[in-house]
């Protein structure tokens, strides 16, 4: 009883530090993915109709951030919804890692995902990265429980991180995987597979009414990574991939991974099977391994194969970094328990301090202001335009219309879709009289337009008199336009 205990206020007290570290700074301003799913949020709760990207985002978590307006009509909302969703991941990974591996072995998988800096960071974003795991690892764990309720509602979860993050539809090879390895299971993935559709079937059948597609978003998300973004070489993710996990977590990974492929030998010499059934827990412990390893590495196969790439999409990859790391951490912890007190007590400092210098940087947020009321020039030139157009008015921009739509509450037009035909076509695009907003190329730093030479230029705004200089920003300049007549 008393060790119960002690493990509830362990996981009570790691989950509290971990929620804290993901809500706070409460954050005013905010970036360009971020103010797309606070505007669709927006529009579902307040029915704004100035701007919105449902045609090409998923819609789970700018309804949760609508649900979540509607509670508290205030943008500090967003990172409270985003940090209770995001902490979820942490508790997730613990059941899911003790089902196979044990409690210690949770207990280490939870830690890691709960304080790794990169996770932490991520989890702060108003990005659907991190929500996507955690509903990732919500399926794997339902999926690993027996009967159909659970095998149905592992199909739920997997649904709702498609409609959080596309990619998540990657996790079906997970499920082929497991089935292969167990065919028992084949069962539950029949189940699964009913819970995922029966969830995704309201989605899709507003997709079709909307854009007369089911598939529309998915298939346009697709050509923007593929073809309207310029490509980035293999070599940023293997570089990038380095920083997602701490030097300890990539020890600990390396360290179970060399203890499986040597029990995978041992298994061979012993002709298989026939040595499987002498330690069962052991050889599915095997399994599983074996399947994270092959899930992840197809997955960062596909990712390489897409030319638009982002170190936050890999974070799916935490999933079986951190458990096969955990299973790491708990052979480490299990060999240093049968030593002699002196190298016992050394290895465990050293542990310690191991952990506190990679671990520790998120725990310094606890000393820092809880709320960040900056505005960012973005946000300050929205609410300029807020506050000197009029609901008559429309807003154009070739870069952070995002921002300017969510702050400044305007009609918004983005400039992107005819930036390859703009000489003929910008007079019919842009048909509306307004704003428009042009952001210097040497203060956008990065971006990922096809051509990042973006249009209308300098030269095209000083020889048409449509555009009027307004206002001057550090990083943009206001321009009035009045449309050709």
């Amino acid at each position: 009883m008393r060790t119960r205990l002690d493990y509830r206020v362990a996981l009570a007290l790691l989950l509290g530090l971990a929620l804290f570290v993901r809500v706070f700074p409460l954050s005013y301003s905010h970036f360009w993915d971020e103010t797309v799913f606070l505007q669709d949020a927006k529009v579902i709760v307040d029915g704004r109709a100035n701007y919105d990207e449902f045609f090409e985002r998923p819609p789970l978590l700018s309804a949760a951030y609508a649900l979540g307006f509607a509670l508290w009509d205030n943008i500090y909302v967003a990172n409270v919804v985003q940090g209770l969703w995001t902490v979820s991941a942490v508790l997730f990974a613990l059941l899911y890692v003790r089902k196979t591996f044990g409690l210690i072995a949770g207990l280490c998988a939870a830690f890691l995902l709960a304080f790794g800096p990169y996770f932490v960071e991520t989890s702060h974003e108003l990005l659907t990265d991190m929500p996507a795991v955690a509903l990732m690892l919500a399926a794997m764990w339902l999926f690993d429980q027996s009967g159909a309720p659970c095998a149905l509602l592992a199909g739920v979860a997997y649904a709702l991180a498609i409609e959080t993050r596309f990619t998540s539809l990657f996790l079906m090879l997970y499920f082929l995987l497991e089935v292969a390895f167990t065919p028992k299971k084949l069962r539950q993935l029949v189940l699964c597979g009913v819970g995922a559709a029966a969830s995704m079937a309201p989605y899709l059948i507003w997709l079709k009414l909307k854009y007369q597609s089911f598939f529309y978003p998915f298939v346009l998300a697709r050509r923007i990574v593929q073809e309207w973004t310029a490509p980035v070489p293999a070599g940023f993710y293997f570089e990038g991939v380095r920083g997602i996990f701490p030097l300890s977590l990539w020890a600990l990974l390396a360290l179970a991974l060399v203890s499986l492929v040597s029990h995978w030998i041992t298994l061979a010499r012993r002709q298989g099977s026939a040595a499987s059934a002498e330690n069962a827990e052991s050889f599915d412990q095997m399994k599983r391994q074996s399947t994270l390893l092959i899930w992840g590495a197809a997955f960062f196969a596909y990712m390489l194969s897409i030319p638009h790439k982002e170190i936050r999409y890999l974070l799916p990859l935490a999933i079986p970094a951190v458990v096969i790391a955990a299973v790491g951490a708990t052979g480490a912890y299990s060999w240093l328990a049968r030593q002699a007190s002196p190298l016992r007590l050394a290895g465990l400092l050293l542990g310690v301090l191991v952990a506190a210098a990679d671990y520790g940087s998120p725990a310094l947020k606890l000393a820092g202001p809880l709320t960040d009321r900056s505005e960012w020039a973005e946000v300050q030139i929205a609410r300029y335009l807020r506050e000197h157009s009029t609901p008559a008015d429309t807003i154009y921009a070739a870069h952070n219309f995002p921002v300017l739509a969510f702050y400044s509450e305007r009609h918004t037009v983005s400039l992107l879709p005819i930036q390859e035909d703009f000489d003929r076509d910008w007079r019919d695009f842009m048909s509306y009289p307004g704003y428009f907003v042009y952001f210097l190329p040497e203060r956008i730093g990065e971006i990922h337009a096809l051509h990042p030479a973006l249009k209308p230029d300098r030269q095209f705004l000083a020889t048409h008199l449509n555009f009027v200089e307004v206002k001057a920003f550090p990083i943009a300049t206001v321009y009035r336009y009045t449309p050709p007549h």
